[in-house]
């Protein structure tokens, strides 16, 4: 019997010896106290969570001190006090609830400043075998890395939420080709609310037909098709909102995926305003060239006739020169032969000697040159020292390029260039000797 009982007493020991080692080495930092809150265990993680030893807690109540700057309880000081899920959440701000997994026991996160980091704690009553609370147990786990990066990906979210919000363009995330978020320039774009686009497609809010003629159901399914991920498609595309106002936009579109579920991205720009601009100024310019060209053709017409005018002009004046070389100097000659009194005979030197500097006045122009030509002769040597070909002068006089081949000829022997190789447009531009 009593060897029963040592076996007994020896089975217990090496239980509690096997949970004891068990409790020290588990990776969760825990400890346990006694129902007047005397630590009772103090595992390595625990010394190594905050960097105190085992040795230093055992039997006393500092753990509060560990954990806090001033002294107050922990969540398993509380529990030992029966303390209930109203009172816990007076001392940790309402972030505390109940465990779905141990019973009668809690479950919160807080920031600890002494420690300089964010703890998720666990803590539940110990009982003995008559149901009586005779101390607790917490386990608490450092969250800190992680609390920092839900921070920092919480800061991001807001930014991009803000941008998203505060874009001046109109921005539709899709699924399935559903619209499931818009920002607020995309109701004012559409003259909608946001639930009047969410579930919706874009066709939902497009004409039958594009600009381009074709279906606005087949262009979607087209451009579906071309959309690869990360890599934006850029087009164009006409909505009608929800007046029944047709409008221009463009749009780029984007696809990727979050944890396996694939979106759309829609940034949509309205264009109508900087079509309507694009458009008149392309009637504008149209309309400047075909003023330019009807210009362009008054120049012609009025350049024409000025030349034309200038060489009957010149043409008198060449004719005028040699009539009177023809008709008047050799009836002064031989006036200047007959008996005249000395007076009648200086008063005709007078005339000789005024006419001749009348005459040599006209005959240092450049038409000097062309003195015996013909009138169609004069205007075709013009148009030669003004840089016309043999057709440009043929299509401006309406005659054949052959005729005016002969024209040439006889200027080039009236002045003396026949069989030599004399550069006619140069000739006619060199000034007279």
């Amino acid at each position: 019997m009593q060897t029963d009982r040592n076996k007994e007493i020896l089975r217990l020991r090496n239980e509690i010896s096997l949970l004891n080692q068990i409790l020290r080495d588990t990776a969760v930092p825990t400890f346990a106290m006694d129902k007047d809150s005397r630590i009772t265990h103090w595992n390595t993680a625990c010394e190594i969570l905050t960097g105190i030893t085992a040795g230093d807690m055992i039997g006393s109540d500092r753990h509060q001190e560990v954990f806090y700057e001033i002294r107050r309880p922990l969540m398993a000081d509380l529990i030992v006090r029966k303390a209930g899920l109203k009172e816990l959440a007076m001392y940790y701000d309402g972030t505390i609830r109940r465990s779905q997994l141990i019973d009668n026991g809690y479950e919160g996160e807080d920031f600890f400043p002494k420690l300089g980091k964010w703890l998720f704690f666990t803590a539940a009553p110990l009982k003995d075998a008559m149901g009586e609370i005779v101390g607790a147990v917490e386990t608490v786990q450092d969250i800190s890395e992680r609390r920092m990066a839900e921070q920092a990906l919480s800061r991001s979210e807001a930014r991009y939420r803000l941008l998203f919000e505060s874009a001046n363009d109109a921005i539709f995330l899709l699924e399935e080709g559903k619209a499931v978020d818009c920002n607020p320039k995309a109701t004012a774009l559409l003259k909608c609310t946001r639930t009047d686009i969410i579930g919706y497609t874009p066709l939902d809010f497009s004409p039958e037909f594009q600009p381009t003629g074709r279906r606005s159901a087949d262009e979607i399914e087209n451009i579906r098709a071309t959309v690869t991920q990360l890599l934006p498609v850029v087009f164009e595309w006409r909505f009608r909102n929800k007046d029944g106002e047709l409008f221009e936009t463009e749009v780029s579109l984007t696809q990727f995926a979050v944890s396996g579920v694939s979106y759309g991205i829609a940034i949509v720009r309205d264009v109508t305003e900087k079509k309507r601009l694009i458009d008149t100024l392309k009637k504008s310019e149209k309309e400047l060239d075909d003023k330019t060209r009807y210009l362009e053709k008054v120049n012609q017409a009025l350049k024409a006739s000025l030349d034309h005018r200038e060489i009957e002009i010149r043409s008198v004046e060449e004719n005028m020169v040699a009539k009177i070389k023809q008709f008047i100097f050799p009836y002064l000659s031989e006036l200047g032969r007959c008996k005249i009194d000395t007076d009648a005979q200086a008063y005709l030197k007078i005339v000789e000697t005024n006419l001749s500097d009348l005459l040599s006045q006209s005959s240092h122009t450049i038409f000097s040159k062309y003195i015996d030509f013909t009138p169609t002769e004069i205007r075709i040597a013009d148009l030669i020292r003004e840089g016309n070909d043999t057709k440009e002068i043929a299509r401006l006089m309406g005659v054949s390029p052959s005729s005016i081949q002969w024209h040439r000829k006889h200027i080039r022997s009236k002045l003396g260039l026949t069989n030599k190789n004399t550069n006619l447009y140069r000739y006619l531009n060199s000034k007279p000797a």
